[in-house]
């Protein structure tokens, strides 16, 4: 959902915005795990801030698969779709791994679902989706398993277009601004659009240099060099340009005046051409 790309498609802003909205509404929000949680499945915010969660298990399939020991399940199935984010159609053909989990691979079919057997419950993975990289830059979700098999884990890619739109826009505030295919994307994205009206602040750790972050403004439009997300409809900031880097290099938190926000995976590897996303859970206080 971001930039990265040294061809520049001047498309115009309200085009931007629809894409953004789109990819916010639907296809970016696949992945979710509350902290501390055992639930993988999607998390939205309606204006009253009341909170929506799905997948919490898969009940219905886990008794075949799972490994009971004296201590509990060993080994659950993950399984899910990969989407567009601007379209919603699944893709197939991906490539699906976990990093540094060698052998734990498979290929979307021809709808886009995917599923993966024997990971571990409970743990922290994060899911690196290859597509056809003449359409889609590549993708790694973190994740939190569930004690038992899910089948809602949804995974996306962003397309080329929709890159290159919002590098248009942003050259169109500095035309200066390059971005660098060999470089890596991070989007922060807060699931309570609500907590956006009194305003919440991104701090990226190491600090970036200028030109190479931006957040979404009460306009619902791209703010080049802003640490504020300040918009309902697209609630998210994104750090583009970042260096390829192992866990641990990088960090994100969020500020609030009036909430409490949580990184749900606050430290995460970033790829060469890959698109990191990191949620962002700011409810509002009882």
């Amino acid at each position: 959902m971001q930039t990265q790309l040294t061809r520049l498609s001047p498309f115009a802003p309200s085009v931007l915005t629809f894409g953004l909205a789109l990819s916010l509404a639907t296809g970016c929000a696949d992945d979710v795990s509350t902290e501390g949680s055992d639930e993988v499945g999607t998390e939205t915010d309606s204006d009253t801030d009341t909170d929506t969660e799905t997948g919490e298990s898969g009940s219905d399939t886990e008794t075949e698969t799972e490994t009971e020991t004296e201590t509990g399940v060993t080994e659950i199935i993950v399984a899910g779709e990969v989407t567009d984010f601007f379209t919603m159609q699944g893709i197939a053909g991906a490539d699906i791994a976990v990093i540094d989990m060698p052998g734990f691979e498979t290929v979307s079919d021809d709808e886009g679902k995917y599923s993966i057997s024997g990971l571990p419950p409970e743990t922290e993975l994060f899911f690196r989706i290859d597509g056809d990289e003449e359409s889609y830059w590549g993708g790694i979700r973190p994740a939190m398993t569930p004690d038992m098999d899910t089948d809602d884990l949804q995974l996306g890619l962003v397309s080329n277009a929709l890159i290159d739109t919002q590098l248009g826009y942003l050259q169109m505030q500095n035309m200066d601004v390059e971005a660098d295919e060999t470089k890596a994307v991070t989007i922060v994205r807060l699931l309570h659009p609500t907590a956006t009206e009194e305003g919440a602040t991104v701090t990226f750790d190491p600090p970036l240099p200028p030109d190479t972050f931006y957040g979404v403004g009460a306009d619902d439009l791209p703010v080049l060099n802003t640490t504020e997300i300040l918009s309902g409809l697209l609630p998210f900031w994104v750090a583009f340009n970042l260096d390829p880097a192992e866990l641990g290099t990088y960090s994100v938190s969020v500020e609030h005046p009036t909430r409490e926000c949580t990184v749900l995976h606050p430290q995460f590897p970033t790829m060469p051409r890959y698109v990191t996303l990191i949620d962002v859970s700011c409810p509002p206080m009882d």
